[in-house]
């Protein structure tokens, strides 16, 4: 019997798995999962967000109960990793191991250690820590009550007024997306306690524009962009605004998302920058080399050549990438119209690319970078 199921009380014959123990890091490095199968069945977990890189293992019904385990040794992976299971090849989730969104589905994951941002997202005992309040209101714009997360930082409590990044997730998430999975509250606790970035609020929005990009044609994106646009212009910022002590500029509002949120705040930010004086893209690219090229009136191409012809309406345009992202190609060709125009030129335009994925530690590694270049003094 595993040495956790024992310490758990558990007696010598399990029909179940217990919560929190279908994946279990050892602290030789090992990586244990488990899954409750009927007895008889063919269980795998496929292991890794790179289809190329990933590794599949049979899992085992020693005691012929029905509790299937299997160990990886050394794991080749680092951060957050996609697990998939499989019970007799019909892939299911594993109620027992943590769960997220990937690519659209809700999915099994792993935190394997990294070195690089394990004790950026560390709970720490020693600093102070801000808080998370989730917001219900009414959105004009929208026709239906939506929500925000938001996060305030330590001292917030004691007064003053801060700035404000609006932040949007990847699809098929949900504005829990940056405290629940990427610990974006730990990450900014931890730089503001070493005095690398400003205190500032976070606050992320569940209002990802849903609609099939293969359905529609691409023409068409914009019109169901505009309800959102207006909803960062008016009902979002006032909302928070009426709420929360907030510096209600432009140079003290920033504008970020990754994956599709980057898309929305790529579009937006660049639209609005009479709204958002910052802007981040993480891991992702709007097609405008593409639209451009078939004759497109693309929104996000003229917003990208307004600001490089007026340069001092941006403060920070931070955009990054990971070279193993499915993306990738498509974000050098982005980068490459960026250049064409002139914008890599702008003094606050950062660009890097991480040995990441299109996952959260790639995500991190972002957000670790852009936070500390806002709302800095001249």
């Amino acid at each position: 019997m595993p040495d956790d199921l024992k310490r758990a009380g558990a007696p010598a014959r399990r029909s179940f798995v217990l919560p929190g123990t279908g994946v279990v890091l050892n602290s030789d490095g090992s990586a244990v999962f488990r899954l409750r199968a009927n007895v008889g069945a063919k269980v795998i977990v496929t292991i890794g967000n790179n289809p190329d890189k990933a590794v599949t293992l049979e899992l085992q019904d020693v005691n012929h109960e029905g509790i299937y385990e299997t160990k990886l040794e050394n794991p080749p992976f680092m951060g957050p990793q996609k697990l998939t299971f499989r019970v007799n090849d019909v892939m299911l989730l594993n109620t027992s191991a943590p769960m997220w969104y990937y690519a659209n589905t809700l999915s099994n994951y792993v935190e394997f250690p990294d070195p690089e941002t394990d004790d950026l997202i560390a709970a720490r005992e020693d600093i102070p820590h801000g808080a998370v309040a989730h917001e219900f209101y009414f959105s004009k714009s929208f026709g239906k009550f939506v929500s925000s997360v938001v996060y305030t930082p330590p001292g917030y409590e004691k007064g003053g007024d801060y700035p404000v990044l609006y932040f949007f997730h990847e699809v098929a998430e949900n504005e829990t997306a940056w405290t629940e999975a990427s610990r974006m509250n730990y990450v900014l606790d931890n730089l503001i306690a070493e005095k690398k970035c400003q205190p500032f609020l976070v606050v992320e929005n569940d209002c990802t524009v849903r609609l099939d990009y293969h359905d529609f044609p691409e023409e068409e994106w914009f019109t169901y962009y505009a309800p959102l646009e207006k909803f960062m212009r008016e009902d979002c910022p006032q909302y928070i605004a009426s709420r929360y002590r907030v510096r209600d500029d432009k140079w003290n509002r920033a504008i970020a998302g990754v994956g599709l949120g980057a898309v929305q705040a790529g579009y937006i930010g660049l639209r609005n920058t009479d709204v958002f004086g910052s802007l981040g893209v993480f891991t992702a690219f709007w097609p405008s080399t593409d639209f451009h090229s078939r004759g497109i009136d693309d929104p996000f191409y003229n917003a990208v050549r307004h600001v490089s012809q007026h340069p001092e309406e941006l403060k920070v345009f931070y955009h990054s990438e990971g070279d193993e992202d499915g993306h990738f190609q498509g974000v050098q060709a982005e980068r490459e119209l960026i250049t064409s125009l002139g914008v890599d030129k702008h003094p606050g335009y950062v660009f890097k690319v991480y040995h990441q994925t299109h996952n959260w530690g790639s995500y991190r590694r972002s957000f670790r970078d852009f936070a500390p270049l806002l709302f800095c003094e001249d």
